[in-house]
Formats: structure tokens, sequence, C-alpha cells
């Protein structure tokens, strides 16, 4: 049950991150690409891949550390979607907007609908779900970014399990706000809502 808890928490943050992006389709393909669809894939092979996206970013040379990571995450998202492999500026880009979205995400929760979760809420949830992680692309993940499992889960991506920690306690809020029980319709509207107000 955990284990499905934390595929389930990963999906969903990438998910977050990538919402509604355009996506240009006229790069050539990666190397990698379909090689590993419809298979489960071991430690290993999760490292190997994990050390090669954490090296592309590392190669780029940004100098902000908290866009590198977003730029990480960008490069992740593309390849292990097997799809292909970002150019810097198409990796910029797309960091640039994800971090964008996640402060915009958490500024319209909190002042908006006063949605918050303090650092013990977090940390209490983060130890009882992802510190349990035994999945593989997981651990491979810390390891390429020379991270123990709770290093990486407490400090480097605790932004991302605070953004699905707001979205659990702003349903009700925002199933009143927009009339409406539906679950995605709900998660689209506060998606357009984010957007508007990156504008």
């Amino acid at each position: 049950m955990k284990k499905k808890l934390i595929i389930f928490i990963i999906v969903c943050s990438l998910s977050l991150l990538t919402a509604c992006q355009e996506q240009k389709e006229t790069n050539e393909a990666g190397p990698l690409d379909g090689l590993f669809a419809g298979s489960e894939l071991s430690y290993e092979e999760y490292k190997l891949i994990m050390e090669y996206i954490v090296d592309r970013a590392k190669d780029m040379e940004i100098e902000n550390e908290e866009l590198e990571k977003w730029v990480i995450r960008a490069i992740g998202d593309e390849r292990l979607m097997n799809k292909r492999d970002l150019t810097k500026e198409e990796a910029l880009k797309k960091a640039k907007y994800n971090q964008k979205y996640y402060e915009t995400f958490m500024a319209l929760a909190e002042n908006k609908y006063n949605v918050t979760v303090s650092e013990n809420e977090i940390d209490a949830w983060i130890t009882e779900g992802p510190d349990q992680s035994e999945v593989p692309q997981h651990k491979a993940y810390a390891e390429a970014l020379g991270l123990t499992l709770e290093e990486l889960n407490h400090n480097y991506d605790r932004d991302l399990y605070e953004q699905t920690m707001v979205m659990k306690k702003l349903q009700s809020a925002l199933q009143e706000e927009y009339d409406s029980t539906d679950v995605d319709e709900v998660s689209d509207r506060f998606h357009e809502e984010v957007e508007e107000q990156m504008k």
C-alpha cells in the first residue's frame, strides 16, 4: 500500500509540474526513446538514467541552485516519459515555467484560500510516506544527486511534497469556490486560476 502511495505521489508531483504545458515535438528523438516503454526497470537501470539526467543538467552550468533543481526535474520528466532530451533553452524555459507555477500555486493557496501546511506536518507526512519508499526510481534519484533518501525528501524535494499536501487541503475550499465536487473539474479550474495569476 505504501509503495503505491509513493508512486502516486511521484506521478502527481510530475503531473502538477507539467500540467497543460505546450510541448514542441519537432526535436529529434533522444537515444533512449521507447527503450523502456511498458517495462519495469531495476534500480541499476534507473541509476544510469538518473545519473545521465543529473549530469546533463550539471553540464548546462546553471549558476542558480534553485533553478538548477527545476532544470533537473524538467530534464527528468522528459527523459522518464521516454520522449526526448531537452536542449538547454527548452530545459530552462520549462524549469522557469514550473518554478513560477509552483510559486504562484503556493501564494494563491495561502493568500486567497488561507491554506498552508506547517513544517511539522510536512516532516511527519514525509517520514510516514516518502521516507519509507522502496521505489527504485526514488532511491536512484537520491543517489544520482549525492543525497540520502531522507535528504532528498526532507530538503531537496520538500517543496513538491508541500505542494501535494497543500493541494489535498485545498480541495474542500476549491469545491466550495467552484461549486463542484468533481475532483478533475476542481483541479482544472484551479490550474486555470494559477495560470491567470502568472500573467
